[in-house]
C-alpha cells in the first residue's frame, strides 16, 4: 500500500512547476522510492536552493534527475537566506524533466563550488573557533540531549531537513566536535556554517 504513494517523478516536476507558478515561498521535500532524499527551497516562486543525499547545486540536481517516483511534501514559510542557484526555476525543473541534456555555464561558483569547499573543510583541523587549549581538545560525549540539541539547532539552518541530515551522522560521529565540523558541511554559505559552529560551541561550551 505505501508504494502506492510514489508518484512519478515527472509528475512531480509538474507540481513543482505549479507552485513556483503559484509564487510560493517554502521547502519541497522529495523522497524516492528507492529511499534518497532532497529538497527544494523556493523563494516567491523562485528555485533557489537544491540538495540531494548531502549534495548541492549542480551535483544535487544530477542524482536528483535519476528518481523515478518519489513522495513529495511541502512546507509553506520562509526559507534560508543562502546565495540562489544560478539558473532560473524553469531552466532547472527541465534539467529535471530530461528535456535539457546538461545545464548551462560551467558552475565555478556560488553554489555549484560549495561541494569541493565543504569537503576541503571537513579535513582541516579543528578552528580555533570551537576553543582553544588542553580543555577544549577533550572529547565531548554525545549525550541524548547533546544530540537533541544538535538537531535542534540543524533545524535553524537547514529547516525540516535536519532530522535525516542529523540521523545519517549521528550514527557513525565520535564526539561532539567532530559532530560539529561536519554537520556544518551540510550547511550552505561559509557564514551560515560558521555562525554555526559559534552557536554550537557555545551552546555546549566547546
Amino acid at each position: 500500500m505505501a508504494q502506492a504513494e510514489f508518484t512519478p517523478f515527472p509528475s512531480l516536476m509538474e507540481q513543482i512547476a505549479n507552485l513556483c507558478g503559484q509564487r510560493q515561498t517554502g521547502t519541497v521535500m522529495l523522497v524516492s522510492d528507492d529511499n534518497r532524499m532532497g529538497q527544494m527551497h523556493l523563494r516567491a516562486g523562485e528555485i533557489v536552493f537544491v540538495m540531494c543525499r548531502g549534495r548541492r547545486g549542480r551535483d544535487a540536481l544530477g542524482i536528483m534527475r535519476t528518481m523515478q517516483a518519489a513522495r513529495l511534501s511541502f512546507v509553506a514559510g520562509g526559507v534560508d537566506a543562502a546565495e540562489a542557484i544560478e539558473w532560473a526555476s524553469k531552466t532547472v525543473l527541465d534539467y529535471l524533466k530530461g528535456l535539457l541534456p546538461d545545464l548551462p555555464g560551467q558552475g565555478d561558483g556560488g553554489a555549484l563550488a560549495q561541494p569541493a569547499a565543504a569537503a576541503a573543510f571537513a579535513t582541516r583541523p579543528v578552528a580555533p573557533a570551537l576553543g582553544a587549549g588542553p580543555q577544549s581538545a577533550m572529547a565531548v560525549e554525545l549525550t541524548p540531549a547533546t544530540l537533541a540539541t544538535f538537531e535542534e539547532v540543524m533545524l535553524t539552518y537547514i529547516g525540516p531537513m535536519a532530522q535525516i541530515v542529523c540521523g545519517d551522522h549521528f550514527r557513525t560521529a565520535t564526539d561532539a566536535r567532530a559532530l560539529t565540523l561536519v554537520l556544518a558541511t551540510e550547511i550552505p554559505g561559509a557564514a551560515n556554517q560558521a555562525k554555526f559552529k559559534a552557536e554550537i560551541a557555545s551552546l555546549l561550551n566547546l
